[in-house]
């Protein structure tokens, strides 16, 4: 059999023009390292969560509304701290690499975050929080069950942007050995 001639090659029989190693890439030490591998449409993704949350948690919720200094301040905190984390966690959802994608029960983080942010920055009379508390003096839900409430919540979505970040590296570094859920149900179906 003759060998076809040297313009008739196959392109699957080239040379690659670029290989990258396990060297070239930047190993992923920690879960901050995988926000360095994110993309513009992640980091959009995130950016417009958390001005989404934190437009519904000051405008909606009424988190300034007739709130003393202290209080503005402490309900600012949280808004910042709680958008972020879920801009973030959101964030982590969209595009996520084979592995880690997303599924039903990682939205249990974001929505119970969210819920204790609303519920920790409302600064109304009649808000479900004092009405739970209500043998408590308002001042004492103000400076104490709402800031713990709150805090409970940022630190609710921290750990789930942790266990996120932690899938997504596992994912990134080992694909053959990523811990994705077998039994959950995707968020995103149809998708790969």
């Amino acid at each position: 059999m003759t060998r076809p001639p040297e313009h008739h090659r196959s392109a699957f029989d080239a040379a690659p023009l670029l290989t990258l190693t396990d060297s070239d890439r930047a190993p992923l030490t920690g879960r901050r390292s995988v926000l360095r591998t994110w993309g513009r449409t992640r980091w959009g993704t995130a950016a417009a969560a958390a001005l989404l949350a934190a437009a519904a948690l000051v405008f909606a919720n009424g988190a300034f509304d007739g709130a003393s200094v202290a209080a503005a301040l402490g309900a600012s905190v949280l808004v910042v701290a709680g958008s972020a984390s879920l801009g973030l966690l959101i964030g982590s959802f969209v595009s996520a690499p084979i592995g880690a994608e997303a599924t039903v029960c990682d939205i249990r983080g974001p929505l119970f975050g969210l819920m204790g942010l609303m519920l920790a920055t409302s600064q109304s009379r009649s808000s479900l929080l004092v009405q739970m508390f209500a043998g408590l003096p308002l001042d004492a839900i103000r400076f104490a069950v709402q800031p713990a409430v709150g805090v409970a919540a940022v630190a609710l979505m921290v750990a789930a942007l942790a266990g996120r970040l932690r899938l997504e590296r596992s994912a990134l570094s080992d694909p053959a050995r990523a811990e994705a859920c077998a039994t959950c149900t995707a968020l995103f179906p149809g998708r790969r």
